[in-house]
C-alpha cells in the first residue's frame, strides 16, 4: 500500500514576518498614545494633554487626589497618635500636580486644578517640600542632556506653569520665591539642536524658563 504523504506547507517565514510587522506598528502607536515613564516621575507630555480637555484633566486630578486621600485614610483609621503625611499620598498627589503643571494652559483649567491639589497638600502640610521637588525635577530634566526633545519640551511648559502659579503670592510666601529663584539661578540652556527639535514638535519657540524666571526676579531684586 502506497502512503500518501501530506505536504505541510511552511508557514513560519510569513507568520513572522507579519509578527514583525504588527510589533512594529504596535510600538509606535504605544509611543504616541502611552504616557511618560520617567525618573522624574511626568506621566504624559505636554502635546498628549493638549488634546485632553478641561473635563478630562478635572477626572485625572480628581481620581489622583481621591487615592490620596484613601491613602492617607488608611493611617488615621489605624489610629495612630502622631500625624504625618503618607509617602504614597504625597507622591499621588504630585503626580496630579504634574499632569496640570505639563499641560499648556488654553483654558484656565490650570489654575483650578492647582488650587485644588494645593489644599490637599497644605492638609498634608506638604505644599512646600512637594513644590521644591517638583522645582528641582524639573530643572534637573532640562540640565540632562539625555533628555529627550518630547520630555524636555514637557519640561518647559512645566516649569513656566509652576511660575505662573506662585509669581502672584512670592513677595509674601517664601517657598514661592525660592520657587522663582532656583529655576533662574539654574541658568538653564536649551541648545539651537534642542529648539529646532522642540519647535519641529509643538510649533512653538522654547524660552528657557531660567529667562522667564530672571525676568519675574531679577538677581538685583532677590534679596529685597
Amino acid at each position: 500500500t502506497m502512503k500518501t504523504q501530506t505536504q505541510v506547507p511552511n508557514t513560519q517565514t510569513l507568520p513572522l514576518v507579519s509578527l514583525a510587522n504588527l510589533v512594529t506598528i504596535a510600538i509606535a502607536a504605544l509611543l504616541l498614545l502611552t504616557p511618560l515613564v520617567g525618573s522624574a516621575g511626568v506621566e504624559y507630555d505636554s502635546n498628549q494633554l493638549m488634546i485632553k480637555n478641561a473635563e478630562e484633566i478635572s477626572e485625572i486630578v480628581r481620581k489622583k487626589i481621591k487615592r490620596a486621600q484613601e491613602i492617607q485614610a488608611k493611617q488615621e483609621d489605624n489610629g495612630g497618635a502622631t500625624f504625618f503625611a503618607e509617602p504614597d499620598a504625597v507622591e499621588e498627589l504630585m503626580a496630579a500636580m504634574r499632569v496640570v503643571l505639563a499641560r499648556p494652559d488654553q483654558d484656565g483649567t490650570r489654575a483650578t486644578a492647582f488650587a485644588r491639589i494645593r489644599r490637599e497638600l497644605v492638609d498634608l502640610h506638604s505644599l512646600d517640600k512637594a513644590l521644591m521637588d517638583l522645582t528641582r525635577e524639573g530643572i534637573s530634566g532640562l540640565k540632562d542632556s539625555k533628555t529627550p526633545p518630547r520630555r524636555a519640551g514637557t519640561y518647559i511648559v512645566y516649569l513656566e506653569n509652576l511660575m505662573a502659579e506662585v509669581k502672584p503670592e512670592m513677595t509674601s510666601n517664601a517657598t514661592f520665591k525660592r520657587v522663582i529663584e532656583e529655576i533662574r539661578d539654574a541658568d538653564i540652556q536649551i541648545s539651537d539642536d534642542l529648539k529646532k527639535k522642540i519647535v519641529m514638535r509643538s510649533m512653538a519657540k522654547p524660552i528657557s524658563p531660567s529667562e522667564t524666571a530672571a525676568k519675574i526676579l531679577p538677581k538685583d531684586q532677590s534679596k529685597k
